[in-house]
């Protein structure tokens, strides 16, 4: 299939040509990997907060799981992390790890596409936009793997299982329902 090149005529009355789509492919494959890595980081999060709440009586609001993708996010895992630490010991490394992971997440998922537009015209700008979705990626999976082996240590201390666990936190954190967009 033949995608041609497509100008675009800017304000100022330049020029602007369009990459070709298989130039944008790796970009957008990338991004969605990062968009997935974060997902698993917020599900192991959430985990741990029901972990959390349920073994060590720790105290989150309902809303504590939106607050995560918002700039309450530090708030709750400050919260998380006082719970989590009675019986584990964060490292500061590894709780910077976290905040910087969620703070790249809520970038990522909210700004980055958009922030970066101008990158997408250039060979150059692609490459630098794969190379820092690949860093994102990278940090998002080290905090993942420091809130994976916390929730391994609580797994094995009680015994509980994974599917016990995510019946709790759905109960715990509940997904809103869509509303329906009101009629014109």
């Amino acid at each position: 299939m033949n995608y041609p090149d497509q100008e675009a005529q800017s304000q100022t009355g330049l020029e602007i040509t369009m990459p070709d789509q298989r130039d944008l492919t790796p970009i957008y494959a990338e991004f969605g990997a990062a968009v997935h890595d974060t997902q698993v980081l917020e599900f192991g999060l959430v985990l741990l907060m029901a972990l959390a709440t349920r073994y060590d009586n720790a105290q989150f609001t309902s809303d504590a799981v939106k607050a995560l993708s918002s700039a309450l996010a530090g708030q709750t895992l400050g919260e998380l992390f006082r719970a989590v630490r009675k019986k584990e010991y964060f490292t500061s490394p590894e709780r910077k790890a976290i905040h910087k992971a969620i703070r790249l997440r809520n970038d990522l998922v909210h700004r980055f596409m958009v922030d970066k537009v101008e990158q997408f015209l250039s060979p150059e700008g692609r490459q630098s936009l794969l190379d820092e979705t690949r860093g994102i990626r990278e940090a998002v999976q080290a905090a993942d793997r420091i809130i994976a082996s916390l929730i391994d240590r609580y797994l094995e201390e009680y015994g509980t299982s994974l599917e016990e666990l995510q019946d709790y936190a759905s109960e715990l954190f509940p997904e809103e329902e869509p509303t329906e967009a009101p009629h014109e």
